[in-house]
């Protein structure tokens, strides 16, 4: 009897959730901060391929001077209050605080960026490879699981287009073609 629409979204999202734990079991055995570093790199090169990496130094050292700035001002107001309210300078500084926004359109374009880099990154090491395939299956397991469960004539047409655009089918999908086709009732 072929899937429903729901289990087929069902098992795409398992077979999603055991790719993420393979992911983080491979990273975590052979070099758990290996992510950590390849969104570090990507962030800047993003930066320097906008462009923007002068600014973006030159921000920093502004929001550390002005955290400090902040931190003083934070200070001299909680004086301020203690000394009127007769409390400690240190409760004063609990109840205050500032609040620091953030620029979202370079935010944005940094993130953008630095998601487009990331497989560059990722491709110059085995894990990094490893990664990459994993998560390329992980993104066309809804494909695979239709495959899967298709019948002859959607597999062949799946084979045709893959030719016509010169892909290739990932690892699952190729066993996913290999199965035999759903009969109909």
């Amino acid at each position: 009897m072929p899937l429903t629409l729901g289990e087929k979204e069902h098992w795409r999202s398992r077979i999603a959730k055991r790719i993420d734990h393979r992911i983080e079991t491979l990273v975590a055995k052979q070099d758990p901060a290996f992510l950590q570093r390849v969104t570090e790199q990507t962030r800047d090169k993003a930066y320097q391929s906008l462009g923007i990496q002068p600014q973006r130094k030159e921000l920093e050292q502004l929001d550390k001077d002005e955290e400090r700035m902040n931190r003083r001002r934070n200070r001299l107001r909680a004086e301020q209050r203690a000394a009127i309210n007769g409390t400690a300078v240190e409760e004063e500084l609990e109840r205050g605080g500032y609040y620091r926004g953030g620029d979202n359109l370079v935010e944005d374009a940094v993130r953008a960026r630095a998601s487009a880099l990331e497989a560059d990154i990722l491709a110059q090491s085995e894990l990094g490879k490893q990664v990459l395939a994993l998560r390329a299956e992980k993104e066309n397991l809804l494909d695979t699981v239709w495959l899967a469960t298709c019948s002859s004539q959607i597999k062949e047409l799946w084979a045709k287009v893959n030719a016509l655009l010169d892909l290739s089918p990932t690892a699952l999908e190729q066993e996913a073609l290999k199965i035999a086709p759903v009969e109909e009732p």
